[in-house]
């Protein structure tokens, strides 16, 4: 319970300097974009928060290089398999947003294979900055992020026809052709929520946790 309401705090601190400042770029740059849109991009920036702190990427306090490795698919299910067990079914859900936001966001990934290539490589990224806070790098957080990614997909695929294009989520053609849903904008959306973390995240630890 003490780790949940950690990642709520931290995100919280860190939506509340975020969200106001993308929803006054996105009302200057993006006018024609919908409401729900709007806070569908919103939501998604507060969920990146969250997998900075649920994942204990590094922060201008703890960032040090010190890589620890497990290259070796399914060891630690032998050793403590209740623990195992535990841990996958949390990074599992921990991707689930992400394969069900980024479809209904972006044209580009609305096939399974596409979604579940930029799941692997988001989890990749994370995988790679937690060798600079002292947290273990794990091919089966790979295998199982990828795999969360996936289920949140066919989640979204199921939505789509009731949500995306009622609410029209995704751009038209002519913002399409103007490149107005580049694959881009998913990425500095990333790039942006963990910076942002990476600076707020000691003070909401020391002022709320």
């Amino acid at each position: 319970m003490l780790r949940i309401y950690t990642i709520g705090v931290e995100s919280a601190a860190a939506s509340i300097l975020l969200l106001p400042a993308m929803w006054t770029v996105l009302e200057g740059c993006r006018r024609n974009m919908t409401v729900v849109r709007r806070l569908m991009l919103m939501l998604l920036a507060v969920y990146f928060c969250g997998v900075c702190s649920a994942t204990g990427l590094p922060t201008m306090v703890n960032m040090r290089f010190a890589p620890r490795f497990n290259l070796i698919p399914l060891v630690d299910v032998v050793n403590d398999p209740p623990a195992y067990l535990c841990n996958t079914l949390l990074n599992l859900l921990l991707f689930v947003p992400f394969g069900f936001f980024a479809p209904l966001l972006w044209r580009q990934l609305r096939s399974g294979l596409r979604t579940a290539a930029a799941g692997l490589f988001y989890s990749a990224a994370i995988e790679v900055a937690q060798m600079f806070s002292g947290r273990l790098t794990d091919v089966d957080d790979l295998i199982v992020n990828t795999a969360g990614a996936l289920i949140g997909y066919l989640l979204a695929k199921f939505v789509y026809r009731r949500v995306a294009v009622r609410w029209q989520l995704h751009f038209t053609g002519q913002q399409l052709e103007s490149g107005g849903s580049s694959l881009n904008g998913l990425v500095g959306l990333a790039v942006l929520c963990t910076m942002v973390m990476y600076f707020v995240r000691p003070f909401a630890e020391r002022l709320f946790c």
